[in-house]
């Protein structure tokens, strides 16, 4: 009962002061905008514990070689660049998709050129790395629509409000476990449109373990089994926050996956590792990626 009270009691304020924080942000500037999102990730990050030690014990683990202060200083700016995407998404959903399409650089398209150009259709695989709902904004103008394979968030006003963006954006969400997903993947079976799916999180779903940062890590198999049984051309794709504020939208050269699953899930998880070493800031390090273990490990 008391669960079921503080859920209702949470949906409540999300419905309340996102809208309101929305509104507030869409008179700002870029700059103001971006000093906001910081400051507002700097100051949950101090306030929940919970998440700061959490950031603490994975960068710990992803890298043992860095001294702790430099492992502090790497996880308050990762609250600062988190705190910088909410903003920026919410500033977006009350102005509109036409103020950030100038903001983001594309590099690499002649690849999804060539990947078309085959005549399979194409998966694009990444991972929570910079504003990554923003990976879609450059789809649409570009003539390729896309889905986002996803799941129904825990608390459904939540759920609203990233829908609505990812709609702002063109994108098209596949629900996983919904009727209607069938119709999205039929498109993209036909090259009508192109697959996004992330796969660098620990999600109850089927997965193999494979190394990430030298650890074993349950990890989605998904975006393999799909690549391999539709001989699908599978696109790596990345979203990089520049220091002035804008973005890189970067697509790499196809990936061709071994037939064995679990090397290929393992494969597509070392190019999403090897980006976030690049830019380690911008990756879910509240995300806990190692909170399963191997049976022979034990415990975490």
């Amino acid at each position: 009962m008391r669960q079921s009270l503080r859920r209702r009691l949470r949906g409540g304020a999300i419905r309340i002061l996102l809208p309101v924080l929305s509104w507030m942000l869409a008179w700002l500037p870029w700059p103001a905008v971006e000093a906001v999102g910081r400051g507002l990730g700097r100051l949950l990050h101090l306030l929940n514990r919970r998440e700061r030690r959490r950031m603490a014990e994975h960068i710990a683990l992803a890298f043992p070689e860095m001294p702790v202060a430099e492992r502090a200083r790497l996880a308050r700016r990762c609250a600062a660049h988190h705190g910088v995407n909410l903003a920026e998404n919410l500033h977006l959903l009350a102005r509109g998709l036409e103020r950030i399409l100038p903001r983001i650089e594309v590099t690499g398209w002649q690849h999804v050129e060539a990947a078309r150009a085959r005549g399979r259709p194409v998966l694009f695989v990444t991972g929570h790395c910079g504003n990554w709902e923003l990976m879609s904004a450059v789809f649409p103008s570009r003539g390729f629509p896309v889905y986002g394979v996803g799941r129904e968030l825990q608390h459904a006003a939540l759920h609203e409000v990233v829908e609505r963006f990812r709609n702002l954006l063109g994108a098209r969400t596949i629900v996983r476990g919904d009727l209607s997903a069938a119709r999205g993947l039929r498109a993209v079976l036909r090259g009508e449109a192109g697959l996004v799916m992330l796969i660098d999180q620990d999600t109850r779903v089927d997965g193999v373990w494979v190394p990430f940062f030298g650890r074993p890590a349950y990890t989605p198999t998904a975006a393999a089994e799909l690549g391999l049984r539709h001989r699908m051309t599978v696109v790596p794709l990345f979203l990089i926050r520049r220091p002035d504020g804008t973005h890189e939208s970067r697509f790499l050269p196809p990936v061709d996956l071994p037939d064995d699953i679990t090397e290929a899930t393992a494969r597509l998880t070392a190019l999403i590792e090897a980006h976030i070493r690049q830019v380690p800031e911008q990756w879910v390090w509240m995300h806990r990626r190692w909170r399963r273990r191997p049976a022979a490990e034990g415990p975490a």
